[in-house]
């Protein structure tokens, strides 16, 4: 098992370091960094491949730094509508399935590394279950519910 978990902790590093970093630009701008590892490691039966620790002021900033490796998925959707979204004729958007399957024909290292790097881009915006519980607690602290009461009222002005 524990050699299992070790080749993913290689095989995700970059994805990892992606994920823990995107966590420490937001706390730099957020709040205040503490700690940044990825280093995998056990807590009890959790196997935990790295993090950042960040202290901030309101709670509902917590909810930003937890959510920061969202950005790496929303960077991995536009690589896919790059490769996938071609237009087959003039005005029209759509997959071109028989352009997709010559290039999955002459499948190429440019390729390999392309479809590592949405891998990595994948696990990197996964959020975890740590960061997912930051993400509640900052939303139903007072700071958070100010947040979202402030923001219905502008969305429901500005509308």
């Amino acid at each position: 098992m524990k050699i299992k978990l070790i080749c993913r902790a290689i095989l995700c590093l970059f994805g990892t370091f992606l994920h823990e970093f995107s966590h420490f630009a937001a706390a730099l701008f957020l709040g205040k960094t503490e700690g940044f590892s990825i280093v995998p490691r056990t807590e009890g039966d959790v196997f935990i491949f790295g993090e950042v620790k960040a202290r901030v002021r309101y709670k509902v900033l917590g909810v930003f730094i937890a959510g920061a490796p969202l950005i790496w998925w929303v960077l991995l959707l536009i690589m896919v509508r790059h490769v996938l979204l071609v237009s087959p004729g003039p005005g029209m958007q759509g997959v071109d399935i028989p352009m997709l399957l010559v290039k999955l024909r002459s499948f190429s290292i440019h390729d390999a590394v392309a479809l590592w790097l949405a891998f990595q881009l994948l696990w990197a915006g996964r959020l975890s279950i740590r960061d997912i519980r930051t993400c509640i607690y900052g939303l139903i602290s007072p700071s958070g519910l100010i947040f979202i009461s402030l923001s219905v009222l502008l969305f429901k002005y500005i509308r």
